[in-house]
């Protein structure tokens, strides 16, 4: 009678830690974004099961790579989620696609733990999460308590299992972010698309004259362009063009947009700053590329730019495009000023290695 007993037992803990799972399952199947679906399977996985630290570990190369700058500006997913190097998760699951429990010498683990966690678990669950067949992230889970994981007393079945769902889940959402990534984004750079810059002036135009709020906007553009692809060939123009638009990033994500409005030409928007804030931003870019050419092959390629800026306070302009326009129209003055000799430099270069 007692093993009897034992066996309903057994079968209805079962039944319950089944029902978890499967309600884990049911809040993340029908999500559409990739920040709503790790906080989600985070924590509904501390929930259901009572564990303290929950993240999800995600490479930082293609096929996720455009995923990292929208999560890391998540600041509720700061110890959620992490990005690391594929090698790195390797080196701990090796070539398994099994759970990995790990409960001593957890050094070796320090790469893929959020450092707020690194002094405080003892035992963490690994479990290797795939799309088409590639290693593209790890589901993390881990204790304080050192038996929690023990590779010598638990079964990872149930956590396996776990790991395809939430594998399969994520294939699907990572399409659908990057079918919208890609429909707003400049393929080359990375940047904002001309159609994102339109939408975004418009919305931010109308909300700056009703709050009467200052709006700028920063033409920029790279001195030379046509003579650098001409010399130097298309790979190093477009080498150029990332070139910029990652120090374009760099100046300007904490504070407005940066977009690529077509060929060499950039835009900058900065909603609630005046003009000679945004020109500052622009002195800066200007600055740092003066003085950091390009490394391409053999050469240091010499980068410089132009720009020009118009505000909705200081312009009064009608609408967003007269903004546009204006901004544009201050560029090619800019451009074509005989006085500024900064863009010799590039032509003295490349006349020499014609």
């Amino acid at each position: 009678m007692h093993d009897i007993n034992e066996l309903i037992d057994n079968v209805r803990r079962n039944e319950e830690i089944a029902r978890k799972f499967f309600e884990i399952e049911r809040c993340i199947l029908s999500i559409g974004r990739c920040d709503q679906f790790v906080s989600t399977l985070t924590k509904e996985v501390q929930k259901q099961f009572n564990v303290p630290y929950v993240w999800v570990n995600l490479i930082n190369e293609a096929p996720l790579s455009h995923l990292i700058e929208s999560l890391e500006k998540m600041p509720d997913l700061r110890d959620r989620v992490l990005f690391t190097r594929r090698r790195s998760m390797i080196d701990i699951i090796k070539s398994s696609n099994k759970t990995v429990l790990v409960n001593a010498n957890l050094i070796r683990c320090r790469d893929i733990i959020p450092s707020v966690y690194q002094d405080i678990i003892s035992s963490v669950a690994i479990s290797p999460l795939t799309i088409d067949g590639e290693l593209v992230g790890l589901f993390c889970q881990a204790d304080s308590d050192s038996t929690r994981y023990d590779a010598s007393t638990k079964d990872t079945f149930l956590l396996d299992q776990l790991a395809i769902k939430i594998s399969i889940c994520l294939s699907n959402v990572t399409a659908r972010e990057k079918l919208e990534y890609l429909a707003t984004r400049d393929p080359l750079t990375g940047l904002l698309n001309r159609r994102q810059l339109e939408l975004m002036l418009d919305r931010e135009f109308a909300r700056s004259k009703k709050q009467e709020r200052d709006l700028t906007v920063v033409f920029i553009d790279c001195d030379a362009f046509k003579s650098i692809n001409d010399t130097l060939g298309h790979n190093c123009g477009d080498e150029v063009l990332e070139y910029i638009a990652k120090r374009l990033l760099k100046y300007v994500h904490k504070q407005g947009l940066a977009f690529r409005f077509a060929g060499d030409e950039f835009v900058f928007v900065m909603p609630g700053k005046n003009y000679e804030q945004a020109i500052l931003i622009a002195e800066s870019i200007q600055e740092y590329l003066h003085s950091n050419p390009l490394r391409y092959k053999s050469n240091l390629v010499p980068i410089t730019i132009s720009y020009g800026g118009a505000s909705v306070m200081a312009d009064r302009p009608a609408n967003y495009k007269n903004l546009l326009k204006l901004a544009d129209e201050r560029l090619y003055d800019y451009k074509n000023n005989k006085k500024r000799l900064v863009p010799t430099k590039v032509f003295k270069f490349l006349n020499r290695l014609r």
